[in-house]
């Protein structure tokens, strides 16, 4: 998988540990993001985690940096767009999200929910599957400058 996802173009950063979560669950959803475009799997897992823990205090290192890879690759993007948080379960807001990576768009749900310990924010589920081509795609090539 690792192979599919460096030949695909992700470049992504090491995983490390830190503080994470965010003040808000909108906050949470829009560092995660900017974490995603920058290809940092720190930064993802940051703000990634449900109402015990960040995830990366739970998944083996292995697993997470997997996962990470996954998500990294599907959630590249140029522009992204946050709607109006909607009320979920137990206490969960859920966003729709929209990315944008050349000419393709995909909409996702991103559910958040906010940490028992450390009150903070964090994404805690995300549909990836709209995303499939977004990660398949080959990179948009840019204009190069004319001398």
């Amino acid at each position: 998988m690792l192979l599919v996802l460096t030949a695909a173009g992700c470049r992504a950063k090491a995983v490390g540990s830190g503080s994470g979560g965010a003040d808000s669950a909108q906050m949470a959803v829009v560092e995660f993001l900017n974490a995603a475009r920058a290809q940092d799997l720190q930064g993802i897992s940051a703000y990634w985690g449900n109402e015990d823990s960040p995830t990366r205090d739970r998944v083996e290192r292995q697993e997470l940096e997997r996962r990470l890879m996954i998500m990294a690759c599907h959630l590249r993007h140029d522009e992204s767009r946050i709607g109006p948080p909607q009320q979920g379960e137990a206490g969960r807001t859920v966003f729709s999200v929209q990315l944008t990576r050349g000419p393709r768009t995909a909409t996702l749900p991103f559910t958040t929910v906010k940490n028992r310990r450390n009150g903070k924010w964090y994404v805690e589920d995300l549909d990836l599957r709209p995303a499939r081509e977004i990660c398949n795609a080959e990179p948009v090539s840019r204009p190069q400058a004319r001398p």
